[in-house]
């Protein structure tokens, strides 16, 4: 009997001891097992939305798994970054952070996520400048003619943005304190909501991104008058950068892929993986370009190095600005 109970001793440890040598990427060997879940913070057919949706086709082929894009749009982006907070933490629910969460903490006294804590960080999707845009009747033909109009019609222009504390609100924000001029910011849900407002008379001044304002560029509906970056853009290379007339103006929007705090660092690698080899892809990088925005693809610590420089730039301009959160 003692024999009997020392062999099944002697197995039960050595069943014990094999499962403490398993090795640690046992969640990766497994993972993806079914359908995987992109959050997009911001409405359907905004560039943001174009370019995810690009990656999910081409992440679905590499993981052997359809790969959708679920919307949740609203506070300027803070609504689909905080579901991603609240997700599953198990690789099947990732997501977009945006470039206005690192502007919204500086803003606003209760935040329900801090993008440089509450996130696992694996790759930037894209960054570019916005495109400062005006109505088809709007009485400037150039960035000169408008500051020149902005000046003498103090209080009575109305500037868009896709949320308070959005990059296309502080862009606004920058504008006005760089220029010393007055104009008052109207929010909106997303650039589709801006558009309609400005095609209504209700605003006249946005700051958009290529992607999603060509259309409306090539049919006349908008007409564009600087760019937000640096330079100047190969997409609209006759337009001038804002900060050729107001130095040190740069605003630019970008986003990238996290998932939440807590995943299996095995199964976050396998999709950094994935990711990273999606934009290596030539005709991804050709589609993201024409959009207006550079492509993504940096690695983990880049981007967390991105992400807090960007907070920390914002926090600078927004103090020196005498913003102050509520």
């Amino acid at each position: 009997m003692k024999k009997l109970y020392l062999f099944f001793k002697s197995v039960l440890l050595s069943a014990l001891l094999a499962c403490s040598l398993q090795p640690m990427g046992i969640h990766a060997q497994e993972y993806p097992s079914k359908p995987i879940q992109i959050i997009v913070p911001y409405s359907a057919g905004s560039t943001t939305d174009i370019i995810a949706r690009l990656v999910a086709q081409h992440l679905s082929e590499k993981l052997k798994q359809p790969v959708s894009i679920d919307n949740k749009t609203g506070g300027g982006g803070t609504v689909g970054v905080n579901a991603l907070k609240q997700a599953p933490k198990d690789g099947y629910t990732i997501g977009l952070i945006v470039s206005g969460n690192v502007i919204q903490p500086w803003l606003s006294n209760d935040m329900p996520f801090d993008v440089r804590k509450d996130f696992i960080n694996m790759s930037l999707m894209y960054a570019g400048p916005y495109v400062l845009t005006v109505p088809p009747n709007f009485p400037s033909n150039n960035f000169a003619d408008f500051l020149t109009y902005a000046k003498a019609n103090s209080g009575k222009l109305f500037f868009a943005s896709s949320g308070p504390g959005t990059t296309t609100h502080l862009a606004g924000e920058l504008l006005k304190q760089l220029a010393n001029v007055d104009m008052t910011h109207v929010p909106y849900r997303g650039s589709p909501q801006v558009v309609a407002g400005m095609l209504s008379g209700d605003v006249q001044v946005y700051f958009d991104l290529f992607g999603t304002v060509k259309p409306l560029l090539d049919s006349g509906r908008v007409r564009a008058l600087a760019v937000s970056g640096k330079g100047r853009m190969s997409t609209l290379p006759h337009l001038p950068p804002v900060a050729d007339t107001l130095p040190g103006f740069e605003v630019l929007a970008w986003t990238g892929f996290s998932a939440p705090l807590g995943t299996p660092k095995d199964i976050t690698d396998k999709l950094t993986v994935a990711l990273r080899s999606v934009f290596q892809i030539p005709d991804v990088q050709k589609r993201i370009q024409a959009l207006g925005v550079d492509p993504g693809g940096n690695s983990p610590a880049e981007f967390s190095q991105f992400i807090n420089a960007e907070f920390d730039r914002w926090g600078k301009i927004i103090q020196t600005a005498g913003i102050k959160p509520q």
